[in-house]
């Protein structure tokens, strides 16, 4: 809506109060009044923003959640891992060596295992192997839980906005063609002049 060009529907309230037209004075008045109300009142953030805010909020969530259970999957690590392997005081020291210089999963893959393994048991081995393929799978299932809980909700919220602004633009498209329908034709107008009267 331009600013200077009076509300619809004020216009409507005034005049079915008045029962009767605005006069020209009463309309510019009624202009003015809706102008200083516009100016001040604060504008209100766009769908855009609430979205571009929602998004922010929830990234940061799920980023503190990660990192939180990050943190408990390596402390899982170092008191379980004593408890799982049931062996010689050397072997159970260099496991643990090897699981706290981990910096993440991927270095407790097998395949690069391989190389610091190579002073271990055959059955402290295994058992490092199994470890490892566990708590993979275990950090996996609470990464796609951490999705589906945090970023869920969010992806239904987008949808709802975006469904919403696709109505409005539907909605927007139907009243212009509407308006275009009920405007007289340019033959129409150029019959009923008076110009075209007159030189009949």
């Amino acid at each position: 809506m331009a600013a200077d060009t009076l509300n619809l529907g004020l216009r409507q309230i005034a005049e079915d109060y008045l029962a009767r037209s605005l006069s020209p004075d009463e309309e510019q008045q009624l202009l003015s009044l809706q102008q200083n109300i516009q100016s001040q009142a604060p504008a209100a953030p766009s769908q855009a923003q609430l979205a571009r805010q929602q998004v922010q909020r929830t990234i940061a969530q799920g980023q503190i959640h990660a990192n939180s259970t990050m943190r408990e999957i390596l402390e899982s690590i170092q008191a379980s891992s004593s408890k799982a392997l049931q062996v010689q005081e050397t072997e159970e020291q260099a496991i643990l060596k090897l699981l706290e210089s981990s910096q993440s999963l991927a270095e407790l893959r097998p395949s690069s295992l391989q190389p610091a393994m190579a002073g271990l048991q055959a059955s402290s081995q295994l058992a490092l192997t199994q470890i490892a393929d566990h708590l993979s799978n275990l950090a996996k299932k609470e990464v796609e839980n951490c999705f589906n809980q945090y970023f869920g909700p969010l992806t239904q919220q987008l949808q709802a906005v975006v469904t919403q602004l696709q109505n409005e633009q539907i909605k927007a498209a139907d009243t212009s063609s509407a308006t275009q329908a009920s405007a007289p034709a340019p033959s129409e107008v150029l019959h009923n002049s008076p110009t075209t009267t007159s030189m009949q």
